[in-house]
C-alpha cells in the first residue's frame, strides 16, 4: 500500500486568495499605494506543518495576529479572516484588544463581500468594480 503525505488544508487560504484578487481590483496591487493613497497586504503566519513551536514568535510575530491589513491616512485598519465555521481563538481576541486600544480599526470577515463590507464602513476609498451583495 502505498501512500502521499500531503500539506494541511488551512480554510482560510483560499478565502485569501479570493480576497486578494477582489482587492487588487477595488484598490490596487498589494504593498503598492492607490491613487487615493491606500495599500494593503496580508500576513502570511499560519502554523505549517512541521513547524518548530514558538518560531513564529521568536521572529516577533506574536499569537492572534490578524490577516490583513489596511492603510490609509495613516490609521490602521485589521482584517482577521474566517471560515464559514470558523471562530476568533483567545489569542486573536486578546490581539483585538491590543489593536482597538492602540487606536487601529479591526473587522472580521467570512468571504469578499464582508472585507467589502468592511472598507466601505470605514471610508477606505476602493473602485466599486465589485459590489457587494446586498
Amino acid at each position: 500500500m502505498s501512500f502521499r503525505l500531503t500539506a494541511p488544508v488551512v480554510p482560510e487560504h483560499g478565502i485569501q486568495r479570493r480576497i486578494a484578487s477582489v482587492l487588487r481590483i477595488e484598490i490596487g496591487a498589494e504593498a503598492k499605494i492607490s491613487e487615493h493613497g491606500v495599500t494593503w497586504f496580508c500576513i502570511d503566519h499560519a502554523n505549517h506543518h512541521g513547524e518548530v513551536p514558538g518560531i513564529r514568535v521568536g521572529r516577533g510575530i506574536p499569537p492572534g495576529i490578524f490577516d490583513m491589513l489596511v492603510l490609509y491616512q495613516g490609521r490602521a485598519f485589521w482584517i482577521e479572516l474566517k471560515s464559514r465555521n470558523g471562530t476568533v481563538s483567545d489569542p486573536q481576541r486578546s490581539m483585538a484588544a491590543t489593536l482597538l486600544l492602540s487606536g487601529c480599526r479591526i473587522g472580521i470577515a467570512r468571504d469578499e463581500d464582508e472585507v467589502l463590507s468592511c472598507l466601505d464602513e470605514w471610508q477606505i476609498p476602493r473602485k466599486r468594480r465589485v459590489r457587494v451583495a446586498a
